[in-house]
């Protein structure tokens, strides 16, 4: 027995009701000839035996009712307030990483319960009598003396009763700060 040439795209046109003017030769042509009976027949079984397996899978679903169902799903979660959103983004790190959001929750309680008593430490007088607490620490320097070349002068600058002073250096050179006219 030869291959049958009858055009194998047009019998599975055929098979799917999209054979159009096509039909009626087609339906005559698998009457006749046995290669393409058995063929129609293959397809028609390997169809069958796939719409069982996605019964079984899916059941028995409309689809358009199924992709309203998906429509409602995301028009809800789209409709979720920022509240909303972040309380079920807690749940679901409360389910994933109970031990670590304990732990973490544990050390903040006690950094809060902790700093007060840190602070109170530290603002006790020390045993000199002065407080530590608030008191910035200066620099001190001493000079001892000074150097200057030309016809430049030492001025210091101490308010009195204060224990802070200013030292510069003066020049004598007039500086134009462009005010003059």
């Amino acid at each position: 027995m030869s291959d049958c040439q009858f055009s194998k795209e047009l019998l599975h046109a055929w098979l799917d009701d999209e054979a159009g003017d096509w039909a009626t030769e087609v339906e005559a042509h698998v009457g006749q000839c046995p290669l393409c009976a058995q063929e129609v027949g293959e397809v028609r079984t390997a169809g069958n035996q796939l719409r069982s397996l996605v019964y079984d899978a899916v059941g028995d679903v409309d689809p358009l009712v199924a992709l309203r169902e998906i429509r409602e799903r995301i028009a809800e979660k789209e409709g979720r307030s920022i509240w909303q959103a972040v309380l079920v983004g807690w749940q679901s790190l409360w389910e994933t990483h109970q031990g670590a959001v304990l732990g973490v929750t544990l050390a903040f309680a006690l950094g809060a319960l902790a700093s007060p008593l840190v602070l109170w430490l530290s603002s006790i007088e020390a045993s000199d009598g002065i407080s530590t607490w608030g008191d910035p620490r200066t620099a001190s320097v001493t000079v001892e003396s000074v150097e200057i070349e030309g016809g430049a002068r030492t001025v210091v600058l101490q308010p009195q009763g204060s224990s802070t002073a200013v030292i510069w250096i003066d020049s004598g050179d007039v500086i134009d700060n462009g005010s003059s006219q």
